[in-house]
């Protein structure tokens, strides 16, 4: 039956209702993981200003800027203040303001303490309620940590989710992991917006990450083996730029909806439109050819069950192939793991590969770990949060375009070097625009984040042709891996460094981006050469050039 099963579904699948209903029921729940990639510059926001308070003074009458030039280290009172300075507030608590603040002022000013030093301080906050996480869980000073996790977790998930549904897709098949994706996203999502704890909604947003992976590698792997090759370019494009737009939708949302959790709830009511995909979505046939389940296969395309005739006649021709010849091997879980690990030691098996595979890890690492920089990195730069998140989208619609151009006139290796040139250039040159002037600021950080996502493609590309077929899949797959852990890095980047300097992580990026692009040139191009299956072809090409 396969060779007529893969006749009919080459057909279906360039034209018709089913083609176009496989590429919306595969490409519209990649908006969903739009939602979730910056929603955290509005959850996470930080108030405008936020202080200590000391109990016994607010029950004395004192006003809040009287209890803030007491309390208040140094001359000035900051926006942000995390410390007090370590009076005897119950003995101040006893004057008025005028008779304490003399009094102080004839002392040497005490050491300077936390302000939940004393337990019963707490913190106040310039900000309407319930318009961020912050105030809820007090992600500020010594817990601003906690708040970076919020985004962290994201990219934990996705990490966990790409090995977990990749496992579930090619094991179980493409439509169970859509479905347990998912499931997992409406149960993540729902936890977000009604759980009042701080470590269930953690848990959450690493649920929420591991299902768009879930839903993204399902999804893309449905749409690409089941269409036509005169559609898998155009329609791969659109599923990327589905991305974006679901960033764009995001900050509508936001902008109508200021309270966090009305905000949260915006994002996952979508989601609800999954068990209508879930529904209608049919199992990939290829994958159920490659599983011997050719009946199955044959429904889906056909509509129908196949006739007994046909059965027969098919069921003849593999009674006359030899025995043995249509068996799978057998295999087991020490024989994959033994695969992966011979796979895994391959990259590093010659001097040439090794370079190459450390080259990947780090171009990749750092270009992950910019893209997210830039995608929450509106607070340092004094930006509009909505305007910088749908700047965010925007430029990332044409970045994904560009390089199927740039790519038919100029090779892999200097397409990656321009884009991480411009890339690079663009983000240090805010290192010399004062910060007064936020609109230039964020035009030249938009610029260098148009490089960075546009050069994703080049890379996955690029990186793909460098390895020999044998080992192809171990490289893609560990360079995948470090591009979460710069995902992972990059909220710390933001949040914690961004703390001590406005500008650090965008010259962070900028500067391990302009390194990226050097270190990009060191490479061959591949784009001139056929793919190589094995190591030793890679090494009998260097010896014979």
């Amino acid at each position: 039956l396969k060779p007529i099963i893969i006749d009919e579904l080459t057909k279906i699948g360039t034209s018709g209702p089913w083609l176009w209903k496989i590429f919306i029921l595969c490409v519209t729940p990649n908006i969903l993981n739009g939602f979730h990639v910056s929603s955290y510059v509005f959850l996470g926001a930080l108030p405008d200003t936020y202080y200590c308070v000391v109990p016994e003074l607010l029950q004395a009458g004192w006003t809040p800027e009287q209890m803030r030039n007491i309390t208040t280290p140094g001359d000035s009172l900051e926006a942000h203040s995390c410390g007090i300075v370590n009076w005897n507030y119950t003995q101040l608590s006893d004057m008025d303001f005028d008779e304490a603040f003399h009094y102080t002022q004839e002392l040497n000013q005490p050491e300077t303490v936390p302000c939940r030093s004393r337990p019963e301080n707490f913190y106040h906050y310039e900000q309407d309620e319930g318009v961020s996480i912050v105030p809820e869980w007090d992600l500020v000073c010594e817990n601003n940590v906690w708040r970076t996790t919020v985004q962290v977790g994201l990219s934990i998930g996705k990490f966990l989710g790409a090995s977990l549904f990749g496992l579930i897709s090619d094991k179980f098949g493409r439509k169970k992991a859509f479905v347990g994706g998912a499931v997992l996203y409406l149960i993540s999502g729902f936890l977000t917006v009604f759980t009042k704890n701080y470590f269930l909604f953690l848990l959450g947003r690493i649920g929420l990450g591991s299902s768009a992976s879930g839903l993204f590698y399902a999804a893309f792997t449905l749409l690409t083996e089941n269409i036509a090759l005169k559609h898998r370019s155009w329609m791969s494009i659109m599923f990327t730029i589905s991305y974006p737009t679901g960033m764009l939708i995001l900050t509508l949302f936001a902008y109508l909806l200021p309270l966090w959790r009305s905000l949260q709830l915006a994002l996952i009511l979508p989601g609800l439109l999954l068990i209508v995909h879930c529904y209608f979505l049919d199992e990939s046939p290829r994958w159920l050819v490659s599983k011997n389940n050719e009946k199955k296969a044959y429904k889906i395309v056909f509509g129908k069950k196949p006739s007994v005739d046909l059965i027969f006649k098919a069921n003849k021709k593999v009674e006359d192939v030899p025995t043995g010849e249509n068996e799978a091997p057998a295999s087991n879980l020490a024989k994959k793991l033994k695969n992966s690990f011979r796979e895994f030691s391959g990259l590093f098996s010659t001097w040439t590969l090794r370079k190459r595979i450390l080259i990947c890890y780090f171009v990749w690492c750092v270009t992950s770990m910019s893209y997210y920089i830039t995608a929450i990195n509106a607070d340092n730069l004094a930006a509009n949060r909505y305007l910088y998140v749908a700047c965010t989208g925007l430029v990332d619609i044409p970045a994904y375009i560009i390089p199927i151009f740039i790519l038919k006139y100029t090779g892999r290796r200097m397409s990656s070097f321009g884009l991480y040139l411009a890339a690079g250039v663009s983000l240090l040159v805010v290192l010399a625009i004062p910060r007064e002037y936020p609109n230039i600021i964020v035009a030249f950080a938009m610029f260098g984040r148009f490089g960075i996502s546009a050069v994703y493609a080049v890379l996955t590309l690029h990186t793909a042709e460098l390895f020999p077929t044998e080992i192809r899949n171990s490289a893609l797959g560990t360079s995948s891996t470090m591009a979460h852990v710069g995902s992972m890095a990059a909220p710390y980047i933001v949040d914690l460094l961004g703390m001590v300097a406005w500008y650090i992580p965008t010259t962070i990026c900028g500067s391990s981006i302009l390194l990226a692009g050097f270190l990009s040139l060191l490479q061959p191009e591949t784009g001139n050469r056929d793919l190589k299956d094995h190591v030793q072809e890679e090494e009998e090409m260097k010896i014979n050039a």
